[in-house]
C-alpha cells in the first residue's frame, strides 16, 4: 500500500515537472532605445548593461523602437548605434510607431503616418543586419476603441508586411520605474534596492496569476510573449527577472518561434480604448468570466508614483 502511494505520488510531481518543462517564453522590450534616462551617457551604458544580461541568459528578444528617441540633436548618431547594438547582439528591431502616440486619440491616418516614420531608421539597420521579420507593437497595447479604427489599422499593417507581436504577460516595469529613477536622481540607493525588491517579488506573483489566467482561458500551456521596457531597472536587474521565469519552469524561446503556437491564430474582437494584454483579449471575445484576482501595485510603490 505505502508503495503504491509512493508511485502515485511520483507520478504527480512527473506530471508537474512535465507542465513546467511546457512554459515557454519570448521576451519583447519595448520603447528603445532607452526611456527615463538621466542623460545619453547613462542610457548607452545601461543599454549595454541589459544586452550583456539577454546574452548571458541565451535569449534572443525583439526590442521594440520609438525613433523619435533617437531623433536628438547632436545625438543621433550614438542613438542609432544602441540600436544597432541589439542587433549585432543577435536580437531583433520592431516598429512601435515613431512617437508612442494614443491610438484612442489619433486619427487612423495619422497612426498610419506614425507606423511608416516609425521604420526609417530601423528598416536600414534591419537590411544591413540582413533581418527581414517586420515586427509592430502598438503603444498602450491599444488596439482601437472601434471598428474603423481597429480593422483599418490591420488592413495597413499587412499592407506593409507586418506582423504584429501580442502579449501575452507584462511586467508593469514603467510603474516601478518611475519611482526607481526618483530614487536615483535623488541617491537614495536604500529606495533603489527597496523598488527593486518589490519589482522582482511583484512578477512571482504576476507569473502565478498569468499561469493561472492562461490554463482558465486557454487550457494548456502555451508560448509566451513578455512585455518590459528598455529602462533602467531592467537593465539593472534583468537576471533577477530572468530568474523569476525559470524558477516558474521557463524556458526561452525566440518571438518568431512564440507565434508558431496555434493560439495566436485565435481571434480577437475587442473595441476597447483599454490597453492589455491578449489573454484577457481571448477571454472577452469567448465571453469567459474569471474569477483570479490581479495582482496589484505595492501601495507605497504608487503612492511614490503618484506624487509629484
Amino acid at each position: 500500500m505505502k508503495k503504491l502511494k509512493f508511485f502515485s505520488l511520483l507520478f504527480v510531481f512527473f506530471l508537474i515537472l512535465n507542465a513546467n518543462a511546457q512554459n515557454q517564453i519570448a521576451i519583447t522590450i519595448d520603447d528603445l532605445p532607452f526611456v527615463s534616462e538621466l542623460n545619453l551617457k547613462h542610457a548607452e551604458e545601461s543599454t549595454d548593461k541589459l544586452l550583456d544580461k539577454i546574452k548571458k541568459n541565451g535569449i534572443k528578444a525583439v526590442g521594440f523602437v520609438n525613433e523619435k528617441s533617437v531623433v536628438k540633436l547632436g545625438e543621433m548618431d550614438n542613438r542609432a548605434a544602441m540600436l544597432e547594438r541589439w542587433l549585432f547582439n543577435g536580437n531583433q528591431l520592431g516598429n512601435h510607431t515613431f512617437s508612442h502616440p494614443s491610438f484612442n486619440t489619433t486619427s487612423l491616418e495619422d497612426f498610419k503616418t506614425e507606423l511608416l516614420k516609425g521604420e526609417v531608421i530601423t528598416s536600414e539597420l534591419n537590411k544591413k543586419y540582413r533581418e527581414t521579420k517586420k515586427y509592430f507593437r502598438y503603444p498602450f497595447l491599444q488596439t482601437g476603441p472601434d471598428s474603423l479604427k481597429k480593422y483599418g489599422f490591420e488592413k495597413v499593417l499587412a499592407e506593409q508586411g507586418y506582423i504584429n507581436a501580442p502579449v501575452t504577460i507584462e511586467a508593469d516595469d514603467w510603474y516601478f520605474n518611475k519611482v526607481y529613477m526618483d530614487a536615483m536622481r535623488a541617491g537614495s540607493k536604500e529606495l533603489m534596492k527597496t523598488v527593486a525588491e518589490k519589482y522582482i517579488q511583484h512578477n512571482k506573483e504576476y507569473f502565478d496569476y498569468y499561469l493561472k489566467l492562461t490554463q482558465e482561458v486557454v487550457g494548456r500551456p502555451i508560448k509566451h510573449i513578455f512585455l518590459c521596457h528598455a529602462n533602467a531597472l531592467n537593465a539593472d536587474y534583468f537576471d533577477e527577472l530572468c530568474k523569476v521565469m525559470t524558477d516558474k519552469g521557463f524556458s526561452f524561446i525566440s518571438l518568431d518561434e512564440a507565434l508558431t503556437d496555434e493560439i495566436y491564430k485565435h481571434k480577437e474582437t475587442v473595441l476597447t480604448t483599454g490597453g492589455f494584454p491578449w489573454l484577457h483579449r481571448w477571454r472577452m471575445t469567448d465571453k469567459k468570466k474569471t474569477t483570479i484576482k490581479d495582482v496589484e501595485i505595492p501601495a507605497d510603490i504608487k503612492a511614490l508614483y503618484e506624487k509629484k
